[in-house]
């Protein structure tokens, strides 16, 4: 079965502070899936198809990088046609992804193999920092704040991470966040008397359809967490963590 920790990230502006943009890092992270023997995960044809492979070398200086043959041909047929190709692996629990063109068939060592630019762009994120739960329906965590007009408002949370939380914004409030907003001194109520304030930035508003009808999804980041309030997150994101497997088994 197919590891969901290698399942392609969404692209989002959430991602940015994990970017890496500089070729010699880039290469750096490749280098070290290649020393390590790291299986990585081939994402092609518009996500309809996928293959395991291994890096075979990363050339800095000429920006380009190998990567193994697939056992059939007509996979290798497949991915040398597919124009945009995601790649992603879970190094010790830290997840790279990074996006190629259609490979070229070059020889490796005596035997066929393909060959790549190196990606523009790199995300290297730990896997605590992308890791969400979704939060209590039935006794759900609350959030307090004031929309940029001054209006006080409040929000059911969806899920939380290390990073951020998921908001449900209710019709009433369709249409009045927009991703870059800052909703300031935001008080969260997280249960077990644990509550505490921070800025969040508005990343992203989405439209999600329920039973009672649409409703916002605002996903929103942590600015400048308090120490304090990081401590108690990681205690009740444990928390909520073993509910969950209790309840799972």
């Amino acid at each position: 079965m197919q590891d969901p920790n290698t399942h392609p990230l969404a692209e989002s502006d959430d991602l940015a502070p994990y970017t890496l943009g500089n070729p010699l890092e880039v290469a750096a992270v490749l280098r070290n899936l290649m020393n390590r023997g790291d299986f990585v995960t081939i994402y092609f044809d518009h996500g309809k198809s996928m293959l395991t492979t291994r890096i075979l070398d990363v050339d800095p200086k000429a920006r380009r990088f190998r990567f193994d043959w697939a056992g059939q041909d007509a996979t290798n047929r497949a991915l040398q046609a597919s124009p945009r190709n995601v790649f992603v692996a879970l190094p010790d629990g830290v997840k790279v992804q990074f996006v190629c063109a259609a490979p070229d068939i070059v020889q490796h060592e005596g035997a066929p193999a393909f060959e790549a630019a190196l990606p523009a762009q790199l995300v290297k994120l730990q896997r605590r920092e992308f890791f969400r739960l979704q939060t209590p329906i039935v006794t759900p965590y609350r959030c307090h704040t004031h929309l940029p007009d001054g209006t006080a408002v409040g929000f059911n949370l969806h899920d939380i991470s290390l990073g951020g939380v998921g908001l449900w914004a209710g019709a009433i409030n369709a249409g009045l966040l927009t991703r870059g907003e800052i909703l300031r001194d935001a008080t969260l109520e997280l249960g077990s008397g644990i509550s505490f304030q921070t800025d969040l930035s508005v990343r992203g508003v989405r439209t999600v359809l329920l039973p009672q009808g649409e409703q916002q999804l605002l996903g929103c980041q942590f600015v400048a967490l308090p120490r304090g309030a990081e401590a108690a997150l990681q205690r009740q994101i444990a928390q909520l963590e073993r509910e969950r497997r209790a309840l799972t088994g």
